[in-house]
């Protein structure tokens, strides 16, 4: 134990008197992560913004229409217009300084249903405009209310009949999102310390001094990952705290608050899934630093973790793959690292359980013993290179 806690405070040393590994462990994760959910927030915001400007007065002008047409179109702020110029009404829609034209037949009549000969209305408008877009749609919806009809819907004005859950909606994007952010920053920050731990030691040659020593080949093994697994845990706080940040400002920009408030059990909870996860993939970096000669190899096999961390995330945001990750109940928090993505996803929409809980720890920690172990028994299998 004693030669453990020795080669781990040697490394620890080592990773804390360098300037840029502590600003890599302390500041990068929560950089990455609280400023990709600033950056949504000013997307957000700036969307907000454009919805804003859709509040111009509206500009719309009507020809030659009847008198049973005035309320309807006057509740539109469409007014009649000074001539009837068409092509002079057309450019403007056209050149965008005017939202919609409305050009009545001078022979124009309501017909019965069933009428061969219908009048023709015709409507102009500019899809590429937004406001002139959302007028002509306005303006359609209520023609056809005052068509003939055999009956009405949704016309009960103190009705919602939309029963489309905003907050959920969000809930779902963030899952998708602060899970891969999270963790991609814990990996950019272990995957060149874990590299450089052994394998840089492989290629510089001073593992051979290091496997010479009386120290035994499986304790400088745990030594050298437990040292990687602290700066795992420093990394998850700094991605945590960038987490817990930026969520509460990104549903604020959305102006959702209501269903994104979340308890400090399941901020604990948040904290576990990464933690855990993140010891995993350190063991998994390990192993590859262990198996590569050097450096360049021990990087280049890494960005296969990559996948299992953007897989879960990104299928999480497609409906029908969703429905599918879903259906693997309780399989999901069997797989090391994936069942912390989806945890974070869970809580983050606030459906998970305590069982599903115990389970992802109880898993993502016998997954990083075992790496640690697997790292041990290849340390044991090194060989020491001469020259």
């Amino acid at each position: 134990m004693r030669d453990i806690i020795t080669v781990t405070k040697k490394e620890i040393k080592a990773f804390f008197g360098d300037k840029a590994i502590l600003l890599q462990m302390f500041l990068l994760p929560f950089i990455i992560v609280f400023g990709y959910g600033m950056l949504m927030t000013s997307m957000m915001n700036s969307q907000k913004e454009s919805a804003e400007q859709k509040d111009k007065p509206v500009v719309a002008y009507s020809i030659n229409a009847p008198e049973e047409f005035s309320d309807a179109l006057s509740a539109l702020k469409i007014t009649p217009a000074s001539d009837n110029d068409i092509e002079k009404y057309k450019k403007q829609v056209k050149d965008k300084d005017t939202d919609l034209l409305i050009v009545f037949p001078d022979d124009f009549k309501m017909s019965e249903p069933g009428a061969e000969q219908l009048s023709n209305v015709d409507i102009y408008y500019n899809s590429e405009k937004s406001n002139s877009m959302e007028l002509f749609s306005k303006t359609s919806a209520v023609f056809t209310t005052m068509q003939p009809r055999t009956f009405s819907y949704n016309e009960n004005a103190d009705t919602e009949y939309d029963l489309f859950d905003s907050a959920s909606m969000v809930r779902k994007m963030l899952g998708g999102i602060i899970p891969l952010m999270v963790f991609m920053a814990v990996y950019l920050v272990c995957m060149n310390l874990a590299a450089n731990s052994i394998a840089g030691d492989k290629e510089k040659g001073f593992l051979n001094t290091l496997l010479v020593t009386p120290i035994k080949r499986g304790n400088l093994a745990a030594g050298k990952s437990l040292s990687i697994l602290i700066v795992a845990i420093i990394a998850s706080c700094s991605a945590f705290i960038g987490m817990a940040v930026s969520m509460p400002q990104l549903a604020k920009s959305m102006e959702l608050t209501e269903g994104t408030q979340y308890s400090i059990a399941e901020y604990m909870i948040l904290f576990g899934a990464v933690v855990t996860g993140a010891f995993v993939l350190v063991a998994v970096l390990l192993i590859f630093s262990t198996l590569a000669k050097d450096v360049k190899q021990a990087t280049t096999l890494s960005p296969i973790l990559l996948f299992v961390i953007m897989i879960p995330s990104l299928m999480s945001s497609t409906e029908g793959f969703s429905e599918s990750i879903e259906k693997l109940g309780t399989t999901n928090y069997l797989i090391p690292v994936w069942n912390s993505v989806k945890m974070i996803q869970d809580v983050i929409k606030i459906d998970y359980t305590t069982s599903n809980v115990c389970t992802m720890i109880a898993v993502n920690i016998a997954a990083a013993v075992l790496g640690v172990f697997i790292v041990g028994t290849l340390f044991k299998r090194e060989k020491i290179v001469n020259g």
